[in-house]
């Protein structure tokens, strides 16, 4: 080192410190694999951990019969073990609910996303109703 760059190291300290560096490159990857470790077991818990809430029902159709009577046609996604409970609702224009419903859906150990059950539901209104449909879902077990 020369004078000059031995002034200038000691009036600001020198570009490397002396004496051996610290293992920074193996610190990283003990904490990146950590954090993938973490990631995997939070994905394979949600993957295999039991659904809070059913499948989301779908409304089908309705027909609004006369101002006594609403049809709704939905169809649901039963559970291979647990039973499901859902609320069909009949609405007027101002979405009011004019008509209620409840539903229980047995459990299927056969059950299929792709072959939900569909129902034809007959809901008793109070006046004329502009819509029906399914409203939610969830176990009951």
């Amino acid at each position: 080192m020369t004078t000059a760059q031995a002034a200038i190291a000691e009036r600001y300290g020198s570009a490397r410190p002396q004496g051996p560096r610290p293992p920074r490159r193996r610190g990283f990857a003990i904490a990146a694999a950590a954090g993938i470790a973490v990631m995997v077991a939070l994905a394979a818990w949600y993957s295999f951990a039991p659904r809070t809430t059913p499948t989301k029902p779908t409304t089908i159709g309705y027909e609004v019969v006369d101002s006594t009577l609403t049809t709704a046609h939905v169809s649901v996604v039963p559970d291979t073990e647990r039973t499901v409970e859902c609320i069909v609702q009949a609405t007027n224009e101002q979405e009011a609910i004019v008509g209620f419903r409840e539903v229980t859906v047995d459990p299927d150990p056969a059950a299929d996303e792709s072959r939900p059950v569909h129902l034809r539901l007959d809901i008793a209104t109070t006046q004329l109703a502009a819509s029906g449909h399914v409203d939610s879902c969830w176990f009951l077990d």
